[in-house]
């Protein structure tokens, strides 16, 4: 016995006096501070039962350090190997003990050496552990050290070798149906975009391109006048453009309160149509209402800048069936009471769609649009080019196509050159490692906590944002959060999100940080009445406070929990889970109305709140002080500075680039379009540089971007051609017309935050903006209405600001940075963006709602 004694003392797994003391000290060593132990229960406390107990928990729980006095205790009253006996049977007689332990050592070590490789491996790979006891007649002996680990609550069926072929089967043919499901998608893709092509190839082959008439014409003055004719007949609704020395809509204004002022002279345009007389001669009548434009003062006329009108003249079902005869004709009869002659560019279209007919269908298109977005069978550019020929096709059915000069327009080449070209010194600034050591720089600062660093930069992005245009910024800081979130091992979507929101919040702040606020504060008539750089911050800080609080508070609510923020969760939080779960097991497996087991249960509720608490920290960051210092050492010289030369030079042509935007950007000072500017600073780059693989860096810039922008660009304004936009400004002017005079102030802030906020969303803010400042200034305008001014334009900076980050395509940072982030490999799909980001929006335009109507109906802060 002495021999056999100091021989299971001597082997590596047995669990005697002196391995406890080395297992113990080993794991106290590899655990964490937060995840020390807790005092044991006294020995003297440990009752025969509460051993009992102890004896039938699983191997791994007994060899805690935090079970030590149990097992201690044990070893002092019935030996060394009473802990060896099978899990859940009672200790045997010390001559069966030691027959039991003969068995034993015919066991291999290597199992039991497993059991005792360490803390972490004692709990990899079990998720569930169930402890069973092997039947006699297997042929394996059972220890205490063995537990079987099944699966099978998650796998009832996969038991047996009939089993295992009936679940093989069944996995072949769902993967065969699966095949057959995808070959039966392509053949349903392929033959709707067939479809598509082959309508809107008959319609364009047929169809040609609509040139409109322009003519100058000099206008006498009195009230004979000019007769024009309109040799192409309209066939429905048309439209005039008038380009001369009119007066601006803030000289209307003023003007028009001026009664006294009998100096003030105007252009008429009276539409006549042909008739018949008694003697069957031709006699042109009056038809519509005359179009009445006021002039300039008389001194002015020659030397005033020429301003653009637009009129559109709707006819009724009796002019079109009279225009439909064939001796019927139409005339424009211009004349005013100015003093001098006048010289006009007209500019006449013959055939606009109808407003209600136009407005379905380019409804059609967009549903269609957004349809294609969230199936994703196809590529985001793919589908703007389709839905693009789609919308042009629909213009061509009315005998409206554009031609190829008109689309080129429309694709806003500033917009795409300046994209173009900040791509580029992007790409530069990134061979330096300049991001990489800006996220070094971030992950530092934060301290490795995971909301510190999210915070941090949705702030900065809506600092930087109020003075930079927003899509320079998700440019700049979008490489940043991306190589951020790959350092701590985190989903960088979610970053990317808070980043698009933020940046065009901080955009409302100036009239400078986003193309929205450039249009509004740019617009003559707002400028006019007062809205300068200050007036304008200071009624838009306290409305992009309140959105930036509630943005944070959202996400942080929004991902509470925090696994969602990783993108592969660290072992030593698999490990901890996995911890947690065999400890809680065991503890469920304990009567908790057994006196005797209480003192176990304690010491295992204890443990468990220990694990849960350092899984608590660790989700929130960096899992203790040396680990956070440890990392951001091995940061440091992973990620330095790779090109200092580089990075001086791309530094010093970005920030001539930046304060170029800035100037340019102050409506006063504008000379260059930001386009020019960032080709320039390109140029300069390149030059300075003096690279020889420029073939190689634009390979590398994001044209499939550049493409979705052209596509969707000729898409939505084809969509306003068709009279979407105008269809929503009326619907909105005659809902704001139909209340009384003492609430219309209300529904007209309510009505154009949330129409602008909801149209944003679904089309791009840009046009949105550019359709409802003509709307507010022609609210404005009325003196009847009495409408001040500055509390509709707020409402609208906020609505088209905010609902700009509705869905993915509602702005154009948000599609600059997607791209950004799949061509790092994290595709932002646009459902993903609307379940989590559309409901913040509506949250920020209600709380605009409020802010709103207190400071400007309540208080009436004009």
């Amino acid at each position: 016995m002495g021999l056999r004694e100091t021989l299971r003392q001597l082997r590596p797994g047995s669990p005697s006096r002196g391995r406890c003391s080395i297992e113990l000290q080993r794991r106290s060593s590899s655990n964490s501070k937060a995840s020390q132990v807790q005092p044991h229960p006294d020995p003297l406390q440990v009752t025969e039962q509460s051993l009992q107990v102890w004896r039938s928990l699983p191997a791994e729980i007994r060899h805690d350090p935090s079970m030590a006095s149990f097992q201690m205790e044990n070893e002092r009253i019935h030996g060394s190997t009473a802990g060896n006996s099978e899990a859940g049977e009672q200790q045997p007689p010390n001559d069966v003990a030691d027959d039991d332990d003969e068995d034993e050592d015919e066991e291999p070590p290597s199992r039991v050496q497993e059991l005792h490789d360490g803390h972490a491996s004692s709990y990899a790979g079990s998720d569930f552990l169930d402890v069973k006891l092997k039947p006699a007649g297997e042929g394996d002996r059972s220890t205490d050290d063995e537990a079987t680990t099944t699966h099978s609550e998650h796998e009832p069926h996969a038991n047996g070798p009939g089993n295992a072929k009936s679940l093989a089967r069944r996995i072949h043919h769902k993967s065969k149906r699966s095949k057959e499901q995808l070959q039966r998608d392509k053949l349903w893709k392929r033959c709707g975009l067939l479809f598509f092509w082959g309508l809107a190839a008959a319609v364009l082959i047929t169809v040609g391109e609509k040139h409109l008439l322009q003519k100058i014409i000099d206008v006498p003055r009195g009230e004979q006048g000019k007769f024009f004719k309109l040799e192409q007949k309209p066939t429905g609704d048309f439209r005039l453009q008038l380009q001369g020395a009119f007066a601006a809509a803030s000289t209307v204004l003023q003007q028009s309160v001026e009664l006294e002022n009998d100096t003030v002279s105007y252009l008429f345009v009276q539409p006549q149509i042909s008739v018949l007389d008694q003697n069957n001669s031709q006699v042109f009548k009056d038809i519509l209402e005359p179009w009445q434009l006021q002039l300039v003062a008389e001194a002015e006329l020659d030397s005033a800048a020429a301003v653009s009108k637009n009129h559109t003249y709707r006819l009724t079902t009796e002019l079109k069936e009279l225009l439909a005869r064939k001796d019927s004709s139409i005339r424009l009869h211009l004349h005013s009471d100015a003093g001098k002659d006048l010289a006009i560019e007209l500019c006449y279209n013959p055939l606009i769609v109808n407003t209600r007919t136009g407005s379905i269908l380019a409804g059609i298109i967009l549903l269609t649009f957004y349809a294609l977005l969230i199936w994703e069978q196809l590529e985001r550019p793919f589908v703007a080019m389709v839905c693009s020929v789609l919308s042009v096709t629909a213009l061509a059915v009315f005998h409206d196509r554009p031609n190829m000069e008109e689309i080129k327009q429309w694709m806003d080449m500033e917009l795409l050159t300046l994209l173009f070209c900040m791509m580029i010194l992007i790409l530069i600034l990134t061979e330096t490692g300049v991001f990489d050591y800006l996220a070094v720089v971030c992950f530092e600062i934060s301290g490795g906590k995971i909301w510190p660093m999210i915070y941090s930069l949705c702030l900065t992005t809506c600092l930087v944002s109020s003075v930079l245009d927003n899509m320079t910024t998700v440019l700049l800081l979008t490489p940043v959060a991306i190589r951020l979130c790959e350092v701590m091992q985190l989903d960088p979507i979610p970053v990317i999100m808070g980043i698009i929101v933020h940046a065009n919040i901080g955009g409302a702040l100036t009239p400078i940080g986003d193309p929205i606020s450039i249009i509004i504060s740019s617009n003559h008539f707002i400028v006019e009445d007062g809205v300068n750089f200050l007036t304008f911050v200071a009624h838009m800080l306290p409305g992009v406070l309140l959105a930036l609080l509630q943005s944070c508070l959202y996400l942080r609510l929004y991902y509470r929990n925090m696994d969602e923020l990783r993108l592969k969760e660290p072992k030593q939080l698999r490990e901890l889970r996995r911890e947690i779960k065999v400890w809680q097991r065991a503890l469920n497996a304990i009567a908790s109305c057994a006196k005797d087991a209480q003192a176990v249960r304690g010491t295992l509720q204890g443990r468990v709140k220990q694990l849960k608490r350092a899984l608590r920290r660790q989700q929130r960051g960096m899992g203790s002080t040396e680990i956070y210092i440890s990392t951001l050492d091995e940061l440091k010289q992973k990620y330095p500075i790779k090109n200092k030369q580089l990075l001086l030079q791309s530094a010093g042509t970005l920030l001539f680039v930046i304060v170029c935007f800035f100037i340019q950007s102050v409506p006063h000072w504008r000379t260059l379009p930001l386009g020019w500017v960032a080709l320039l600073g390109v140029i300069l780059l390149l030059i300075v540089l003096n690279r020889e693989d420029m073939e190689h860096l634009i390979h590398r810039i994001e044209w499939t971007t550049l493409l979705f922008f052209a596509a969707m660009f000729v898409m939505m304004e084809c969509v306003e051609r068709l009279g979407l936009l105008v269809s929503i400004g009326e619907l909105t002017e005659h809902v704001i017309l139909s209340v009384s005079r003492q609430h219309r102030l209300t529904v007209a802030i309510f009505m154009i935050l949330w129409t602008s906020a909801l149209a944003s969303s679904v089309l791009d803010s840009i046009p949105v903006t550019a359709m409802m400042v003509k709307l507010v200034t022609s609210l404005a305008a009325k003196p009847s209405l009495g409408l001040p001014l500055q509390p509709l334009v707020w409402a609208l900076t906020l609505g088209a600001s905010l609902g700009g980050n509705g869905t993915l395509y509602g702005a154009s940072a948000n599609v600059i940075a997607a791209g950004i982030a799949e061509q790092h490999g994290y595709k932002l799909s646009f459902t993903r963006y609307l379940k989590t980001v559309l409901p913040m929006m509506l949250g920020q335009v209600t709380l605009m709602t409020v802010y709103l109507l207190v400071a400007h109906v309540v208080f009436s802060w004009d």
